[in-house]
């Protein structure tokens, strides 16, 4: 099988091999693949890590490692080269400073996501009822949830590939008591009955036009109801904003992720819906996220 990879004469899975020798090697595989030197070091680093249950940099205390281990890492180097995400590789992603399950099927979290996360715990109050729609793994709702022990938050997921790692992750937290997860269609599965003091999503946003111009490895593995939103990535964004106050208590907010790209069509959607609106930027001075209240 590892015939295929070409590995050179200093990597010898039948003994103990050494760690330089298979990063270098593995960086040369993804290399040929089209990753730059970087990018190779990088990846090489973060799967050899997961596998040895160390830091990225602590692997360099290690100077050899089993057969097995390098049979495994090969393997996993060889699909990354071929595309797949390293988080389906792994099985598992970091998101605001934990680890969630995910796999095929659901949308692998994003570090942008968590000024989403930051935004929304400003506005929850003691006691607050919140609302996700759109969960995907669940990494937004039970982070919330384990930040705030005092809120309930419910969550509607279409898919049910990615509600079984949401409800994964749900056990993994021990939040079966605090956080609810439903499938359904967006806000189909509710009651029109305001309850909600916060409603928060990343919702698909992606534009037809945009989703060609998305790495490889998102368009060919993630899946594709949790990035497309129409011909300007406004669909779910637009379909929120004007049934969120059936849902939401009076002077209630409504934090919606965005496209970098899509401030002026939101705002011109929050305005038109009646709401009081503002945007907070990510790192790159983006408007990233969309915050709107429910006027009295």
């Amino acid at each position: 099988m590892f015939k295929l990879f070409r590995l050179s004469p200093n990597v010898k899975l039948n003994k103990m091999p050494y760690v330089k020798d298979v990063l270098e090697e593995a960086q040369k595989l993804l290399v040929a693949k089209g990753f730059t030197q970087e990018e190779a070091a990088f990846e090489a680093r973060f799967i050899l890590s997961f596998l040895l249950k160390k830091r990225p940099l602590d692997i360099f205390t290690v100077q050899e490692i089993s057969p097995a281990v390098a049979s495994r890492f090969f393997e996993l180097i060889k699909r990354r080269g071929d595309g797949v995400p390293t988080a389906y590789l792994l099985g598992e992603a970091e998101f605001y400073g934990r680890s969630f399950k995910v796999g095929p099927g659901v949308l692998i979290p994003r570090p942008e996501t968590e000024i989403l996360v930051e935004t929304a715990l400003e506005f929850i109050s003691p006691g607050a009822g919140v609302l996700e729609l759109g969960v995907g793994s669940g990494c937004i709702s039970l982070s919330l949830a384990l930040e705030k022990r005092d809120v309930k938050v419910f969550g509607v997921e279409y898919s049910s590939r990615a509600l079984k790692y949401a409800l994964v992750n749900r056990e993994r937290y021990h939040l079966e008591n605090r956080v609810f997860f439903v499938q359904g269609n967006w806000l189909a599965p509710l009651k029109e009955k305001q309850v909600f003091s916060l409603i928060v999503s990343n919702p698909p946003y992606i534009s037809e036009e945009e989703f060609s111009s998305l790495e490889k490895s998102v368009r060919e593995h993630e899946p594709l109801e949790a990035l497309l939103a129409g011909p300007k990535g406004l669909n779910f964004i637009a379909k929120t904003l004007w049934e969120a106050s059936k849902y939401l208590l009076p002077g209630g907010y409504v934090l919606l992720e965005i496209g970098y790209r899509q401030k002026e069509d939101v705002a011109a959607l929050a305005k038109k819906a009646g709401y009081r609106y503002d945007f907070v930027k990510d790192l790159l001075g983006y408007e990233r996220v969309l915050v709107v209240q429910k006027l009295p």
